[in-house]
């Protein structure tokens, strides 16, 4: 009996060799994938997560095209508001920044006319590229979130820099908002540090301690977004229907690095002085909140043989990507 089940198995392992399966590659349009979030306020240079809601601009590959895809420099974009006059243009290139986690590959495009987004006015994004059928969206400006209090406790490690390394902070930051019960709104989350002077550090943000056993990550709960979105599943959105017209907090166990003082007999003594954890809550459109959505599942379906499929959510006619706003409320903490 052992024997003839050995030969069964193998006589399936060198079928198995001998079989090809051919798939046929689907058929594919290039179209112009791009992806922009508006913001409500100016571009702030110092601010990672508004550089990083600058509009990217790329196009789509078949299936099986292994090439890297990249950028590209030579689009025209552009946002007209209700009445079809043209209220932002864009130019190629990143902007010049004191810090930025971003690279300088095409794509990446820079406000020309500061234009700031108005709750409740509808603005539509248009962007063209040669060779390619040009693409558009249109959307509605959301309401500024509104928070009610933030707060931090120190649960371990110094707010005072000291002489060599880093300190290393965890503590419990709280939230929370006053949601309006006339809109659906999609809320994200950040933090991040500065000094007494109002302005942030290098490599400042607030992170989810999730190395805390004690931590309870449920599904469906408000967690803390990454600073730094550049990463596909840094932003963690939370859509409102459970806590619709309700007071409700965002409640995180985070950790954050003091940078150490140094110096030398020549050099003055340098410290990174804390001063505030600046809070920062946006209230994002349904189709920004269906995007991120949709690319967390994609990220956490990679690898996964089993996992079900994870389309991206996409609201760009005639392309692919997503144009998105957010309105932003921040709230200081002061630490000393």
């Amino acid at each position: 009996m052992k024997k003839l089940a050995s030969a069964f198995l193998l006589t399936l392992g060198l079928t198995s060799c001998e079989t090809t399966v051919t798939l046929p590659e689907p058929a594919h349009t290039p179209r112009i994938a791009l992806l922009y979030t508006l913001s409500d306020q100016p571009l702030d240079t110092n601010s990672t997560v508004m550089v990083g809601r600058q509009p990217f601009v790329s196009y789509s590959q078949r299936v099986f095209n292994t090439k890297e895809l990249t950028g590209r420099a030579d689009a025209t974009v552009e946002i007209l508001d209700a009445a079809g006059t043209v209220v932002e243009r864009f130019k190629p290139g990143p902007p010049r920044k004191r810090y930025s986690y971003y690279s300088n590959s095409p794509g990446l495009y820079t406000p020309t006319m500061g234009l700031a987004g108005k709750t409740g006015e509808t603005y539509t994004l248009r962007a063209s590229l040669p060779g390619f059928e040009t693409v558009e969206s249109t959307l509605t400006m959301p309401a500024k979130p509104v928070i009610d209090n933030a707060t931090f406790v120190v649960r371990s490690g110094n707010l005072q820099p000291s002489q060599g390394g880093s300190n290393e902070v965890k503590g419990r930051l709280t939230i929370t908002l006053a949601d309006n019960a006339a809109t659906a709104d999609h809320y994200v989350a950040f933090a991040r540090l500065l000094d007494k002077q109002g302005n942030a550090f290098p490599y400042s943000s607030v992170y989810t301690d999730y190395d805390d056993q004690s931590s309870d990550f449920e599904v469906g709960r408000f967690e803390l977004s990454s600073e730094d979105n550049s990463y596909g599943n840094s932003l963690k959105p939370y859509d409102d229907s459970n806590v619709n017209g309700k007071q409700f907090s965002l409640n995180a166990n985070v950790q954050f690095y003091v940078q150490g003082c140094y110096g030398n007999p020549t050099i003055p003594r340098m410290c990174q002085e804390l001063g505030y954890i600046e809070v920062r809550v946006s209230n994002i459109t349904a189709d920004a909140y269906k995007f991120y959505q949709s690319m967390n599942s994609y990220y956490n379906s990679q690898d996964n043989p089993f996992a079900e499929p994870a389309p991206l959510a996409s609201n760009i006619k005639s392309g692919y990507g997503v144009f998105g706003a957010a309105a932003d409320a921040t709230y200081r903490i002061k630490l000393f």
